[in-house]
């Protein structure tokens, strides 16, 4: 933690000294060289940060010392906080008292303002701020001082390996000893011995094996090597063993060495040379296991050496991370999968039971089983548990072990957390902290990125490396980066309930999990409704994971509100209590989450909580939100989302300058956007926009140009000229809803008319009124960006004949077009102009009709079509001879064709199928007809189809 947080407050030590200069706000005065001494000796403390770091789980006395250190950066990072705040509100009141004071009046009083200013709120400002940087320099003299007796290391630390030690691996395994891996050895197997590889392709494979630490990826690579068939497959095998760092020259070395090779040489070139010399012309199979470096130049010379290799030649890597599987040109990916519960047990048992009486095995092999479990597949845990459980010769001490966290049991640490350690010290300290700050989660908690990485700006974890870039998109850097290290698993996008925006959800394995808890564990806490500890005395971060009386959950001594910077709830089972002095109490939280609570009312006192930078009070059914909440100045995400009786926003929304998030979505009660939200020049995300009938209430988002996801209710025609959408660019999602009532169907649609955001990649229309799409969607600049289109109920459309236009489209979903009988070829781009197939007839065509029509390629990028309650769509029209004839390419790079609730749909367009090769799944449900002609899945028409790789027909709904 202070690794990364004392970077960060010796740069904002001095921003906040220019600031006030800089405002001309006198609030604290005659610190500067209190301030100057704070900033030296945090310089000098960051230098024995990373040795610090690295003694730290080995040593008691120097994690004492960093904790000391970090309660004093958390201290330090609350100050300059209230700080930066009181110029702001100093600047404000000054400005306030302007405006009110008459040209006259100023005049005459403009001298005495200063020393009264002064005299009534400067003084307690300047004092109580003074004191505590007095304060903190005095503790970081102190800290300072003690760090001598550690003799910290400057110059960057000794290698970690002296304290956590990577195993050697070698090529020789007891395969009698090997459970549960048979299916991935023969998946592996096929892949290393398929004709493919080795008589189809000229050049050598690249096969990369990849799990978590502990997965079973070396014991998999050992199966391998010594596999009969591999033996004789290959004329040369060598295993190396490659770990980190990544050293050219031992890599070299070993390779020709193992080759039966003598390399004397020391320069890294001419042992190069030997190895290119040495396999070309050879099938051979090299095995470089537990690679970790993500520096291709290393990995180059390698792979120019080997590329010469015969036919079926093989390049086997084990790694934790997929950026490593792809630096080294990875032409197959095999991911590791989890054990069964049943696997883990069989290896727990073989080395538990090893000497134990037939009597104990019996008594403990149901608690044994339990313990398995806990494993979650992963084979290394199933062997530090086996090991540990070979001394535990009752069934009591069985049990205590079932009852226990595994992070908590000092034995498996010490066997189990090294491995994953070595994975974590990988990373900056950036990384580290957001990767530790999981352990807030619960166990099996499906985890949001878009969510995590809003959770990490707030406490302040996510640093942009220049001025002004993006926190979000640097925070999904860190994500990306974590998730190709194995520490996230189950990674895939999910639709929001609206279906345009898509959101990437994760778990972490458990295993993992407990790493990042046995890394916070004097952080982190978490209360189950019996006030229970699972973690650390003095919490930075509270997480409160079921129901309970406030005198069960909070009656604790070790629950101090006022030192958290989190503040989560997670409703498990129940309702989660809430204390009745939080709000009073939480001075320092940076993240407060009250889902699901049932709060009726936020109290005023909400406004107190100056640091606050994440909140989160959604489902709850309260009607108002305080002016107070206004007050929280650094306030970056508020989610309100379905609170469905809250009726307006506060007034005073415009206090909330540095707004990024709002997420307002399913607030059906609320009818009125404030004024003050045009102020909100830095809302990137408006999840719920009202617009009233004959209103100006577009014009507030005039200046909001950086926005990136907006939602509109469109509730009647309007003027989207006031809005100036065409001038935002940052705009990346857009939903419009229109509600419109039966009197405006017949009006020319105001979405027509609108100047659409001109970087758009996702839109959604839904309730779209018009006869016709807006002509602005297949227009050159729309459709050389738009990725994601969903149209859902446009009532009035029977036809769809230009999209086919949007030649960056990737996924089309159309829903509820109940005027819609025919779907024509014209879908396609099938028309009179290619019939005459004649350029001249193309060119005669409008510059944007040309462009599209030239080319001859209807949705060249679209991988997924879904059509969906189509109510009187019976004829989907199919490609004719003549058709046939003409030169067009119809979704050459489609992969998903859903159709679902299109009862009258009487045939599948075959001709149209037959064209589209990269077709690899057809769902059809509920869609009867349909079901009746290829159900059963015989007969020339499914013949016409049976081509697809999967079909799915069935009457079930999604």
């Amino acid at each position: 933690m202070a690794e990364l947080f004392v970077p960060k407050i010796i740069d904002q030590l001095s921003d906040v000294l220019v600031k006030q200069f800089g405002e001309k706000v006198n609030l604290v005065m005659g610190v500067e060289e209190e301030v100057a001494n704070i900033s030296s000796k945090l310089a000098t403390i960051e230098k024995v940060l990373h040795d610090a770091e690295r003694r730290r789980l080995k040593d008691r006395c120097v994690g004492i010392w960093l904790e000391k250190l970090e309660d004093i950066t958390y201290e330090m990072d609350d100050v300059l906080d209230d700080w930066n705040f009181k110029i702001h509100r100093a600047k404000n009141e000054r400005t306030r008292q302007n405006a009110r004071l008459q040209p006259t009046l100023w005049i005459k009083v403009r001298s005495l303002i200063p020393s009264l200013c002064s005299c009534l709120k400067q003084v307690p400002v300047r004092s109580d701020i003074a004191l505590k940087i007095k304060s903190i320099n005095e503790k970081l003299e102190l800290t300072l001082k003690e760090a001598d007796q550690f003799k910290f290391i400057t110059s960057g630390g000794i290698p970690d390996s002296q304290d956590f030690q990577r195993i050697i691996t070698t090529s020789m395994i007891d395969e009698s000893k090997i459970c549960g891996r048979e299916s991935d050895k023969v998946a592996l197997l096929d892949q290393v011995l398929s004709k493919t590889t080795s008589q189809g392709r000229k050049r050598v494979q690249v096969i990369s094996v990849v799990g978590a630490g502990g997965s079973g990826k070396t014991t998999l690579a050992q199966l391998l090597f010594n596999n009969d068939k591999v033996r004789n497959h290959f004329e040369v095998r060598n295993w190396i063993c490659v770990s980190n760092p990544f050293d050219q020259k031992r890599i070299a070395k070993a390779i020709l060495e193992n080759a039966g090779k003598s390399s004397e040489e020391s320069e890294l070139d001419p042992l190069i040379q030997r190895i290119k010399e040495t396999f070309s012309g050879k099938r051979f199979l090299l095995v470089l296991d537990d690679v970790w470096t993500e520096d291709d130049s290393k990995w180059e010379p390698f792979q120019n050496s080997l590329k010469d290799g015969a036919p079926g030649s093989v390049i086997l890597v084990t790694t934790r991370s997929h950026r490593v599987a792809a630096v080294v040109g990875t032409t197959h990916t095999h991911q590791m999968a989890l054990m069964s519960d049943s696997d883990c047990w069989l290896i727990m048992q073989r080395i538990a039971f090893a000497n134990k009486s037939g009597d104990l095995c019996k008594k403990v092999e149901r608690i044994g089983q339990k313990i398995a479990e806990k494993c979650k597949g992963l084979p290394l845990a199933a062997k530090t548990m086996g090991s540990l459980l070979r001394f535990k010769d009752t069934v009591q001490q069985w049990q205590n072990v079932l009852d226990s966290d595994i992070w908590q049991l000092e034995e498996a640490a010490v066997e189990l957390f090294p491995h994953l350690y070595l994975s974590y010290n990988e990373l900056s300290p950036e990384l580290k902290r957001c990767f530790s700050y999981c352990a807030v989660f619960p166990k099996d908690h499906v985890i949001f990125a878009e969510k995590l990485i809003r959770l990490w700006i707030a406490q302040g974890y996510v640093r942009p490396r220049r001025r002004g870039e993006r926190l979000e998109l640097v925070g999904l850097e860190y994500f990306n980066n974590l998730a190709m290290r194995s520490f996230f698993q189950e990674i895939e996008k999910v639709e929001a309930y609206y279906g345009l925006t898509e959101h990437m959800k994760c778990k972490m394995h458990d295993i993992v999990h407990d790493f990042a808890q046995f890394l916070t564990k004097n952080e982190c806490h978490a209360l189950d409704g019996t006030g229970r500890n699972s973690s650390s005395e003095r919490p930075r971060h509270l997480t409160i994971l079921e129901e309970g009386t406030e005198e069960e959950m909070f009656s604790s001594r070790v629950v101090d509100l006022g030192r958290l910077r989190s503040f989560l709830t997670f409703s498990i089972i129940g309702r989660v209590v809430v204390p009745q002095n939080l709000f009073c109490s939480l001075k320092c939280a940076r993240t407060l989450t009250l889902r699901y609570c049932r709060l009726a009312e936020i109290p005023a006192e909400i406004g107190r909580l100056i640091h606050l930078r994440h909140l989160d009070l959604s489902w709850n059914p309260f009607v108002t939100l305080p002016e107070a909440i206004c007050d929280l100045y650094y306030l970056e995400t508020l989610d309100i989302s379905f609170c469905y009786k809250l009726s307006s926003l506060p007034e005073k929304i415009e206090g909330l300058v540095h707004l990024r998030h709002l997420f307002n979505d399913m607030t059906d009660d609320l009818r009125q956007i404030p004024q003050g939200l045009r102020k909100l020049t830095s809302l990137c995300i408006l999840d719920r926009f009202i617009v009233r009938s004959n209103s100006d209430d577009l014009a507030i988002l005039k200046d909001l140009n950086q926005l990136e996801r907006l939602v509109i209710d469109i509730e009647g025609e309007v003027d989207f000229g006031s809005a100036k959408l065409g001038k935002k660019i940052n705009m990346r999602e857009m939903y419009l809803l229109s509600r419109f009532e039966a009197h405006f169907i017949e009006t020319p649609s105001c979405i027509e008319t609108m100047e659409p955001p001109p970087n758009l990649e996702e839109l959604e229309l839904d309730d779209y009124p018009g006869a016709q799409l807006p002509s602005w969607l297949v227009t050159k600049s729309h459709a050389n960006n738009l990725t994601r289109l969903i149209i859902s109920r446009p009532h009035n459309i029977s036809s769809l004949p230009a999209l086919w236009k949007l030649s960056s489209l990737e996924e089309l979903k159309l829903g509820e077009a109940e005027k819609l009988e025919c779907l024509g070829k014209e879908f396609f781009g099938v028309t009179k102009a290619l019939h005459e197939n004649s350029r001249d007839a193309l060119d005669t065509l409008s510059d944007s009709e040309s462009s599209f029509s030239t080319e001859a390629v209807a949705f060249p990028n679209l991988r997924k079509l879904h059509f969906g309650y189509f109510q009187n769509w019976t004829n989907w029209e199919d490609l004719s001879e003549d058709d046939e004839e003409v030169t067009v390419s119809i979704m050459p790079r489609l992969e998903e064709l859903k159709i679902s609730h299109c009862y009258e749909l009487e045939a599948l367009p075959h001709r149209i199928l037959s064209k589209i090769s990269s077709l690899k799944n057809l769902d059809i449900r509920r869609c009867d007809k349909l079901r009746d002609r290829y159900s059963d899945k015989t007969g020339d028409d499914w013949i016409k189809i049976s081509h697809i790789p999967r079909v799915d027909i069935a009457d079930k709904y999604y």
